[in-house]
């Protein structure tokens, strides 16, 4: 007795017909990991490698999301800066390139602190804007875009992109 062929549809040449890709837009799982891993590596750029980068190229978040997650990233390392924060724990830096800060008093001092004044003032702005987008989705961003940290779950990533989506609004209001 022989095999019965399963009921798909086939092409020409009898070979199981694939059904077609969920969006076309978005590159093959190889060229995801390709990406990613050359990113890594430093022939790439290196935002594929973070792990907002990994989530954009994999099609979980968007365009616009990935870019108010970027500039959360951005924004709060700028953040960390200025008001000081302690630094990750991270290897010694054996050929340090240092230098000090300019004067408060002078004109390049003065354009520093204004910068300063500015960051503040932007991410307690964008801050308030992602609280009320809830908890988790605050904690969320704060995992991705600040640590670096894959999301656990569904709805960690349905989070996230709720509190990308919120930052990218409040931006987008505030251009107008």
């Amino acid at each position: 007795m022989t095999r019965r062929k399963s009921l798909a549809r086939r092409e020409p040449s009898g070979k199981v017909r694939r059904p077609p890709r969920a969006d076309p837009t978005l590159p093959s799982p190889t060229e995801v990991r390709r990406l990613i891993d050359a990113a890594r590596q430093g022939f790439r750029d290196p935002v594929w490698g973070s792990m907002l980068g990994v989530l954009h190229a994999r099609g979980k978040i968007t365009d616009s999301q990935f870019a108010a997650g970027w500039r959360w990233t951005v924004l709060a390392s700028d953040y960390s800066l200025v008001c000081l924060a302690p630094r990750q724990p991270r290897s010694a830096n054996l050929d340090p390139a240092g230098g000090q800060p300019p004067d408060p008093d002078s004109a390049e001092g003065i354009k520093e602190a204004q910068r300063h004044t500015h960051t503040i003032h932007q991410y307690l702005a964008a801050y308030e804007a992602l609280k009320l987008a809830g908890a988790p989705a605050r904690l969320a961003v704060a995992e991705v875009c600040e640590n670096g940290l894959m999301v656990d779950g569904v709805q960690q990533l349905e989070a996230l992109r709720t509190g990308l989506t919120v930052l990218g609004a409040f931006w987008s209001e505030r251009r107008r």
